[in-house]
């Protein structure tokens, strides 16, 4: 599922554009650290940003899209990250490292921006959305990767798991790290919450043999 299409988000071709949009959602999450959410108007943002509103406007076509365009790009970008760190694990390391900085990167995506805003821009998606059911299909992007990691692995720790069991497994660690941000849990984001989902991850993903 494509959000970014059913929202009508386009990929700027010129760099200025670009910039512009980066500028404008970086100026959001600004505002977000210390402004009431509610509160947040186009004017601030014109203002925070340097952007006039009819530039605003020409990227977006509502002043909710940007909250939601902003909620989106950074779940995107959480999933590239980790496609990233998959495709570049070096096959001479063991899970444990892998999963270190899988674990870690996710972590500090869902803590940018913080966890109030996280929900406040969420709130905007899931309210606009036709397919929230969908939310989680984007994880599967990284399963090829896995798969190729699994295979290239030399120290027999990375288990090639078929792609059906892969997805099953990447939901539960999805449904872990997330949902105490989503669902605005004290425990989002402690060291509390970083220890279970590391453990969980290593279990759900190493090879059976190893597990005692």
């Amino acid at each position: 599922m494509d959000y970014f299409d059913e929202f009508g988000f386009k990929t700027p071709k010129q760099q200025r554009a670009k910039k512009a949009i980066d500028d404008i959602v970086e100026s959001l999450e600004q505002l977000a650290q210390s402004e009431d959410l509610t509160q947040i108007t186009t004017r601030n943002l014109s203002d925070v940003s340097g952007y006039a509103l009819g530039t605003i406007f020409h990227h977006f076509k509502k002043f909710d899209d940007i909250f939601i365009y902003t909620f989106l790009i950074r779940r995107r970008k959480a999933i590239l990250y980790m496609v990233d760190i998959i495709s570049q694990h070096p096959a001479e390391q063991p899970l444990s490292v892998l999963v270190s900085n899988l674990h870690n990167s996710y972590f500090y995506q869902l803590s940018r921006p913080n966890r109030k805003t996280l929900v406040f821009f969420m709130r905007h998606f899931f309210k606009h959305t036709k397919s929230p059911e969908l939310i989680n299909i984007e994880i599967d992007s990284l399963i090829p990767y896995w798969i190729t990691a699994s295979q290239l692995d030399k120290t027999n720790t990375i288990y090639n798991f078929r792609e059906n069991e892969l997805k099953l497994r990447f939901r539960a660690i999805q449904s872990l790290v997330r949902s105490p941000f989503f669902e605005n849990d004290p425990i989002a984001g402690t060291e509390e919450h970083k220890d279970i989902a590391f453990k969980l991850f290593m279990q759900l993903f190493t090879t059976p043999d190893l597990i005692e």
